[in-house]
């Protein structure tokens, strides 16, 4: 029910920390330059009508936590958010290990195996290896698809309407709000003192390179 979900949402908030502890190895952050998306030009972000260069704002921002318990030790989780992207896409990707041990004589194919869920407009892809046409000693990534059913709403819609009707599934109880800013209150406080550098990105790309490296 709505109110055991909150629940385990603070209690998996409460054991989330920084990767390695460190905002600054933990976070990156940068602003896009002058570029192309969809054929349209786009002007350097600091060039925006409106935008104060001063202000430092950034356009796109990436953290990387960890849930501090048995289940989740040691996996990375990296939340990345931005725009002026090439790609428009709300998605989570959860990407397995590669098997402890590869028989001898089998031929793995180099890419793990993924799950993709595609947040909108709404769909489910499994990536993942499997035998060769013609040679089963031979791995090849094959792709599994399933889109998923429209919401009634938008998501705005959505928790307004959990409002309306007295169901607080969708909101954010106080508790896990100030989980949240503690997670990533000495990361601001890192960009605020210019410790992380600001990094640029051409509108339209796919954001600096090297952000998919996990710190060790």
């Amino acid at each position: 029910d709505p109110d055991e979900i909150r629940s385990l949402k603070a209690q998996v908030l409460r054991a989330t920390t920084l990767w390695g502890d460190d905002p600054l190895a933990a976070s990156r952050r940068a602003r896009y330059t002058a570029g192309t998306i969809e054929g349209r030009e786009v002007p350097d972000y600091t060039a925006e009508e409106g935008v104060d260069p001063e202000r430092g704002t950034e356009t796109l921002a990436q953290l990387i936590v960890q849930v501090r318990n048995q289940r989740w030790a040691g996996v990375p989780f990296v939340l990345r958010s931005g725009k002026a992207l090439g790609d428009d896409n709300k998605q989570i990707t959860v990407t397995f290990r590669a098997p402890a041990h590869v028989p001898d004589g089998l031929r793995d194919c180099g890419a793990p195996d993924k799950l993709i869920l595609e947040l909108r407009p709404g769909a489910v892809t499994v990536e993942m290896s499997v035998n060769a046409e013609g040679d089963p000693f031979e791995l090849t990534q094959k792709q599994l698809h399933t889109p998923l059913g429209q919401p009634r709403m938008k998501p705005y819609g959505e928790v307004l309407a959990g409002i309306l009707d007295s169901n607080p599934l969708l909101s954010i109880r106080g508790d896990n709000a100030e989980q949240m800013w503690r997670i990533v209150e000495p990361v601001l406080a890192a960009w605020r003192a210019d410790e992380v550098p600001m990094e640029e990105y051409a509108a339209g790309s796919g954001g600096p390179q090297g952000w998919d490296a996990i710190p060790g």
